[in-house]
This record gives structure tokens, sequence and C-alpha cells, in this order.
């Protein structure tokens, strides 16, 4: 994944003495996906989602077909 610095740089970061971010609270204001790797988060996402769905519908329908058959 690809990080970058937000611009403009959050407040509580400005001052901050630590210089490393590893362990701050705030990290995650401050570095932020580019929006090419937040695009293909989301793409993957969305993509996990619909195949969880067609294995839903696939249930039902086999459910469906076991009460037709009877």
């Amino acid at each position: 994944m690809k990080w970058q610095e937000a611009n403009p740089m959050p407040k509580e970061c400005e001052n901050c003495p630590k210089g490393d971010c590893y362990n701050c609270d705030t990290a995650g204001k401050r570095w932020i996906l580019s929006r090419e790797y937040e695009l293909r988060t989301n793409r993957n996402l969305l993509m996990r989602k619909i195949e969880h769905l067609q294995r839903k519908i696939a249930a039902i329908d086999a459910e469906l077909e076991d009460m037709h058959n009877f």
C-alpha cells in the first residue's frame, strides 16, 4: 500500500515533538492511502461483498430447489 502525508497536516501534528508516528493516536489523520490504493481497496471490498451475496443467493436457490423437488 502506498501512504501519503495529508495536506494540510492535521493540527495535532503541527508541533509534534516525537516526529515518529508509529505509536501515535492521530497517525491515521496524518498518513492516508493514496487515491489509487483507496480505490483499489474499495473495489476489493465490493468484490468480496458481491461474492458473499452470490453465495447467499446460491444457498437460497438450493433450498428453493429442494422444496420444489418434494
